[in-house]
């Protein structure tokens, strides 16, 4: 005596909640409007579809005028899949269908192929339960693909389920244990515990079928702790059945009869037909173990007529007619795609044809086209000749447009540098000037005219090595050598007017240009101005690579953070306020030497700045 467990994870998604939840949506009922009340509408109707499958119609259709009303398709659509759902449970084969077929017009309409697919797998549950297997596996195999096309776990898990089935009711169960497992495990990450119970109640089914009646047991009571945790009254009495037919099993008929009314008690409350008369017929076969016939005939009349209740004639053709006109228009659409195809086919076959004319005209073309070049090939290689030293010439000239407008650039930037060399030094000289007049009119002090006429003399030197630098640029000179040590030394005497220490050691002959002075006029300054300065420091040491220049001073220091932009364009930091063009001059004129400037903390304060200049060949 083998029979199927009559209850199984669904192709929709039901997520049941306690009764405070569903409490808390309908208080929220009766203050939405529109949409959002649509929408809390098709959620009540979910809640209830395995508690009240009556109340998930009730609701739904309620969501179903509304959406029509309000011309809301999303919400459309959700209800008439959950009016099928809800009449599915209530065994209502034939109206659940029409709703599902409804369902998916919709879906198709607004092109959700994800949304389409949710809907065959209902449709393949109503053929599982039709006993037309190898059209649900079909319907099962098509949404699986597009789930995982959609990388969509649960609808995965759901259509892995549903195959696992109808291998379960084709009685391969290696493969339905496999199909099975794999749902499990989907379901498990998912954490859906309304689909978790239904796949360990599928597993103990295979288990039962195996006669290996204590695994069963462990998956059914596993199944059984999770609807009840989650109040599924419809899993509840399936798991119940379930168990009571492990006892028959055992021959523990007593217990078997518990379960069995317990589960005949809930599947009544909530008039799923189904369970109602799969319990009926375990009822009838218990009783011929027990050979109680009398008994036994009764249960099994029961069976009957609720079975012919399901399946009426009436509801049978119903079922047949949309079937018929779901496979008619998916014939017709298939024939259409049919036509598109034979069309793309005769189009390439046009185009073949074409292509292949087309050749023959080319190839003649060609043929007279060989002999008009024959004909003339000697008078062409005299052309040819002078057509190559042309573009000789041509790219001759071109080579050195490139090379002049190189210079050109270069140029540019020399240009660049020296007014901004120029506007900054110049204006720096002028602050100073400008604050010694201020101050030589307020207390008359004769020394601050050293200071005036050190930083015009200064101003005037600057003018002159940017004219000098210019006329450099005008005879296309490169860098030339020049004694570091002498350059340094001259800057540093140009600030005697300010109270600083400034030591030079070392020696070094470096590549370089007139503007070389403003590298460490600007260097000198940004200590004192902005590092507030007492002392610097000036190493010149000879390296392998090259030269290293080393300025350092015992000011303020310059903050990690800033380091980075320091020598970018405008950028500007401390009190003084002045434009940031020192530094930026300065990695600029390193730049045009080939050489680089980076910088580092002084210890135990201060900043060095490292100059590094190419090595003199």
């Amino acid at each position: 005596m083998k029979r199927i467990a009559f209850f199984f994870l669904l192709m929709f998604s039901i997520n049941l909640f306690s009764q405070t939840k569903i409490d808390s949506l309908e208080n929220q009922l009766k203050i939405v409007i529109k949409t959002e009340k649509i929408d809390i509408l098709n959620e009540l109707s979910q809640h209830y579809c395995e508690i009240s499958p009556q109340k998930t119609i009730e609701y739904s259709n309620q969501a179903l005028e509304l959406s029509q009303q309000y011309n809301y398709k999303d919400g459309e659509v959700q209800a008439l899949k959950n009016i099928g759902v809800g009449n599915y449970y209530l065994s209502n084969y034939d109206i659940s269908l029409e709703y599902y077929f409804k369902s998916l017009e919709i879906f198709k309409e607004i092109e959700d192929k994800e949304g389409a697919s949710s809907i065959l797998n209902n449709i393949g549950v109503i053929y599982w339960k039709l006993f037309d297997f190898e059209k649900a596996l079909e319907i099962y195999n098509e949404s699986l693909k597009v789930m995982k096309e959609f990388e969509n776990k649960e609808g995965i898990a759901r259509a892995q389920n549903n195959i696992g089935l109808i291998y379960m009711t084709l009685q391969n169960y290696d493969k339905a244990l496999e199909y099975f497992t794999k749902s499990l495990t989907n379901m498990e990450e998912l954490g859906n515990k309304n689909n978790l119970a239904y796949c360990l109640n599928n597993i103990g089914i295979i288990y039962w079928y195996l006669e290996n009646y204590d695994k069963s047991l462990e998956y059914y009571l596993r199944s059984y702790t999770i609807n009840k945790e989650i109040d599924n009254k419809y899993g509840i009495a399936g798991s119940l059945k379930n168990i009571g037919g492990i006892y028959v099993k055992l021959e523990e008929y007593d217990n078997s009869i518990i379960y069995f009314e317990e589960s005949l008690k809930l599947a009544k409350e909530i008039e799923a037909k189904d369970l109602i008369q799969n319990i009926y017929i375990a009822f009838s076969e218990l009783f011929s173990v027990k050979e109680d016939y009398k008994k036994a005939l009764e249960y099994f009349t029961l069976y009957t007529a609720v079975k012919d209740s399901i399946f009426t004639k009436e509801s049978s053709e119903r079922i047949a007619e949309m079937q018929t006109k779901y496979e008619t228009e998916k014939k017709e659409q298939e024939n259409e795609l049919l036509k598109k195809v034979i069309e793309i086919q005769r189009l390439k076959i046009n185009k073949q044809q074409n292509f292949r004319n087309l050749l023959i005209v080319i190839s003649v073309f060609i043929l007279f086209l060989a002999f008009v070049i024959y004909t003339r090939y000697r008078s062409k290689q005299k052309v040819n000749i002078m057509l190559n030293q042309k573009n000789i010439q041509i790219e001759q000239t071109n080579k050195e447009l490139r090379e002049k407008n190189k210079e050109l650039e270069i140029h540019r930037e020399h240009i660049k540098l020296i007014n901004q060399i120029l506007r900054h030094d110049i204006r720096n000289n002028l602050t100073v000037i400008n604050s010694a007049v201020r101050l030589f009119l307020k207390d008359g002090t004769n020394n601050l005219i050293h200071g005036i006429q050190a930083n015009v003399s200064k101003s005037l030197s600057l003018i002159n090595s940017m004219q000098e630098i210019e006329k450099f640029m005008d005879s296309n000179k490169k860098v030339k050598l020049i004694d570091l040590r002498k350059v340094i030394n001259r800057v540093a005497e140009s600030h005697f007017d300010f109270d600083i220490d400034i030591t030079v050691t070392g020696k070094a002959v470096v590549l370089a240009d007139e503007a070389l002075s403003s590298v460490f006029d600007n260097l000198i300054n940004n200590a004192i101005a902005h590092g507030k300065a007492d002392k610097i420091n000036i190493e010149i040491k000879k390296e392998d690579k090259g030269c290293e220049v080393r300025v350092s001073d015992n000011g303020f220091g310059i903050p990690d953070e800033i380091k980075d932009k320091l020598f970018e364009e405008g950028f500007t930091f401390g009190d003084e306020g002045h434009a940031g063009l020192g530094l930026y001059i300065v990695k600029k004129t390193m730049d045009s030497y080939g050489g680089s400037v980076f910088i580092e903390n002084n210890h135990p304060k201060g900043t060095i700045f490292i100059l590094m200049f190419k090595k003199v060949g």
